[in-house]
């Protein structure tokens, strides 16, 4: 599973509407939002965890969830594992009932933008050790993650970077180019 975020709700999908005219793809929009919030406020209940749930539509047509408050720490996981496998079983759920391709992302307690944050940071840290000794090899990450790292890079004069290895080990290694 790739790692999420609003910025880059889900993996590679048609946006909701190519082919429906604007006022079908509003109401099925709307519906794949309530139909966000009861599996969310569900889940909750399930785990009886504490926490308050919304879900908008984005100008992008996509649903954008996030649960904040109470203990939701138990639902990000280690390293955000917890979180990735809720948001794909709820975009399964919603895709379900929509009976079509609706992108879905979740957040818990703003996770997904701290953890960018932190991925960003590591990857400058880590190029400048490239800089510095020819070579950087990141954590394994998730492939939103590695992509941060690439795009970091990418931005960067005399460096390089590809992933090795296989999920759910797969790495970034930066190297200083001739």
């Amino acid at each position: 599973m790739s790692g999420v975020s609003p910025d880059d709700p889900a993996p590679a999908e048609e946006p909701l509407g190519e082919d429906l005219d604007p006022i079908e793809a509003d109401e099925i929009l709307e519906d794949a939002r309530e139909d966000t919030l009861d599996f969310l406020e569900g889940l909750l209940d399930a785990m009886e965890a504490d926490g308050e749930v919304s879900a908008e539509i984005s100008e992008e047509g996509s649903i954008v969830a996030s649960i904040d408050g109470g203990d939701v720490g138990l639902l990000i996981g280690s390293r955000g594992q917890t979180l990735e496998a809720m948001q794909e079983l709820l975009r399964t759920v919603v895709q379900r009932q929509a009976q079509t391709r609706v992108r879905v992302s979740l957040d818990v307690d703003g996770y997904r933008e701290r953890r960018r944050q932190v991925v960003l940071r590591q990857a400058e840290e880590m190029a400048q050790v490239a800089v510095e000794q020819g070579e950087a090899e990141l954590d394994p990450m998730t492939a939103y993650e590695r992509k941060l790292v690439h795009q970091v890079v990418a931005d960067m004069e005399g460096l390089s970077s590809f992933s090795e290895g296989q999920e759910p080990r797969r790495r970034v290694r930066i190297r200083r180019t001739p």
